[in-house]
């Protein structure tokens, strides 16, 4: 008898052995996401929870994560997962720390921390922009109704502007975007005749916008036709009798009670140095007429006070006349 009890309990040895290979462990496969938030690099809230929305994303086949609070834990699965700021929280976001891609391991905590900054209040300034006059080749003109100014070849024409940026902070540099707009009308022949087209190129030449004294960090001057960017060497048309609105688009530093004259070198007959625009085919005797307005904005962290002087009236017309 005894040796079939102990015959039976072998056999049951035997088979608890088997079931413990054959049957896997319970060995944990998850581990913890914890989400916190700074605000000026302390913990935020102070207490309690905080409203913020945020995304936690993981692995192929596991279901996002939709926060809306912090501090926060979740227990997931283990493998790469991302973290992705909504909306909400104590101020303006900046980025979240360690990285917003980590590996969340088996049994271990791994925390994301959204960081956020107290905004600061814009600076408070006044930008404004006035035409001041026309120039060919750097000589003042003032334009007369109905009269018509001829240039010789190798001639450009010009425009000037007045910008100055007001504020508390004297010498304090403020972006600006800066718009200038050119009407051009080809009003055919003098003295009647059939009346042509007059082809441009772009030239878009950096030194056809400068500032006096110079402005800091000039950037993306662009050029367009009918508010369409153009590039170097390609045509403009300017059919009889047809207003075309060239424009060039300019963005820089300028500093805070200092003003600055803008000029802007529009056309040259043909191909002078430093121009946006080169009249290249221009029949004899042709005439067109210009007019020229222009705005200013600033840039981020900047609050204009009065932006109902943002932008200037139109020029006086100017006409132009062609000699071969």
């Amino acid at each position: 008898m005894r040796k079939g009890f102990i015959g039976i309990c072998s056999v049951l040895a035997i088979a608890i052995m088997l079931l413990a290979v054959l049957v896997p462990g319970c060995t944990p496969t998850t581990g913890t996401i914890e989400v916190k938030a700074t605000l000026d690099g302390a913990p935020w809230p102070p207490s309690a929870t905080g409203a913020v929305t945020y995304t936690l994303t993981g692995p192929a086949g596991t279901s996002a994560i939709n926060g809306t609070e912090v501090p926060k834990t979740y227990t997931v699965g283990a493998g790469t997962w991302t973290c992705a700021y909504v909306s909400g929280g104590p101020g303006t976001f900046v980025n979240i720390t360690p990285s917003a891609a980590q590996t969340v391991t088996t049994g271990q905590t791994t925390t994301f921390t959204l960081n956020f900054v107290t905004p600061v209040a814009p600076t408070q300034v006044d930008a404004y922009v006035t035409f001041v006059g026309w120039t060919i080749n750097g000589t003042p003109v003032v334009p007369i109704p109905q009269q018509v100014i001829w240039i010789p070849r190798n001639s450009w024409i010009d425009a000037e502007y007045a910008e100055h940026v007001s504020g508390e902070e004297e010498g304090t540099v403020v972006p600006v975007h800066q718009t200038s707009w050119l009407k051009v009308h080809n009003t055919g022949q003098e003295g009647g005749g059939e009346g042509m087209p007059i082809t441009l190129h772009v030239v878009n030449a950096p030194g056809a916008v400068t500032m006096n004294p110079p402005a800091d960090s000039k950037s993306n001057q662009t050029c367009t036709v009918g508010g369409t960017p153009v590039a170097p060497c390609d045509e403009v048309i300017l059919p009889v009798c047809q207003t075309i609105t060239l424009d060039v688009e300019v963005d820089w530093e300028l500093k805070i009670c200092t003003q600055y004259t803008k000029t802007i070198n529009w056309i040259g007959y043909p191909s002078p140095a430093d121009i946006l625009f080169d009249a290249v085919v221009v029949p004899p005797f042709h005439t067109i007429t210009l007019v020229s307005y222009a705005c200013v904005e600033v840039g981020e962290g900047f609050e204009d006070t009065n932006p109902d002087n943002n932008c200037c009236a139109d020029s006086p017309m100017l006409t132009i006349g062609f000699l071969p």
